[in-house]
């Protein structure tokens, strides 16, 4: 897009009246979010809106991300890091809008606060509740918008396998039988190819495969049976 065509498009009444509204209501506060414990060492954080639990969970989750999923060494994210993978040549940051939930383990978070330096307003929320409901035992973070019951499913997936040692044996001895189908094959390629992810891929597959949901339009496939047999062990070995 030509600045020219930019500026028309961006200088309008509605653009104009948007942006002084921002920055007298841009604070994220206590009362955005619900917290829940759906079992011991899991904190869930419920926000209301993806731009809120985004802006909250955004950097540490990159850093887990980094360093659990795409194999780099663990590092803060930068604003060269930002400008350059983050926002796209329309100005747009979709990422904000797009992600709606979240999962860091205790290893991960720990790591991350002590190279994260100043924390943003909703990161210092994040870490004081976090401080204050956890000790020195295992723990995992989760973090939704909404109250979609896949992403639910999926997040808390993940939390399971990170501090459940008999849900996480289940789902290997699961994914041992689903590694040798084509299904497998074409949903590691996706995550390796489209979605930067350089390991951890049976871990992510399972947990797309439980909530069941977006297999068809991110994978292209979707086997619903297999997705039934993880949804199950998800729902038999979670604590009630």
């Amino acid at each position: 897009m030509r600045s020219r065509e930019f500026l028309a498009e961006r200088w309008t009444p509605r653009t104009v009246k948007d942006y002084f509204d921002s920055q007298h209501n841009n604070r994220i506060s206590r009362k955005d979010f619900q917290i829940t414990q759906p079992f011991d060492g899991c904190v869930m954080f419920r926000f209301r809106t993806i731009p809120d639990l985004t802006r909250a969970f955004f950097r540490m989750a990159e850093y887990h991300e980094g360093s659990r999923y795409r194999g780099t060494r663990p590092r803060a994210v930068t604003m060269s890091d930002f400008l350059d993978r983050f926002v796209d040549r329309q100005g747009q940051v979709d990422y904000f809008r797009f992600w709606d939930g979240f999962n860091i383990t205790d290893r991960s978070f720990r790591a991350w606060l002590k190279s994260a330096g100043d924390l943003a307003q909703g990161e210092q929320i994040i870490v004081d509740e976090i401080k204050r409901r956890t000790g020195a035992a295992p723990f995992c973070i989760v973090g939704v918008a909404g109250d979609d019951p896949a992403t639910q499913d999926h997040e808390i997936m993940h939390a399971m396998y990170h501090l459940k040692p008999d849900y996480r044996r289940a789902v290997d001895d699961l994914m041992d039988q689903f590694r040798t189908r084509s299904e497998y094959r074409t949903m590691k390629r996706v995550l390796k190819d489209r979605l930067q992810y350089g390991d951890h891929f049976d871990e992510e597959i399972a947990a797309y495969l439980t909530a069941g949901t977006q297999l068809g339009m991110v994978f292209g496939v979707n086997p619903r049976d297999w997705g039934r047999k993880f949804k199950a062990l998800l729902h038999d070995h979670r604590p009630t």
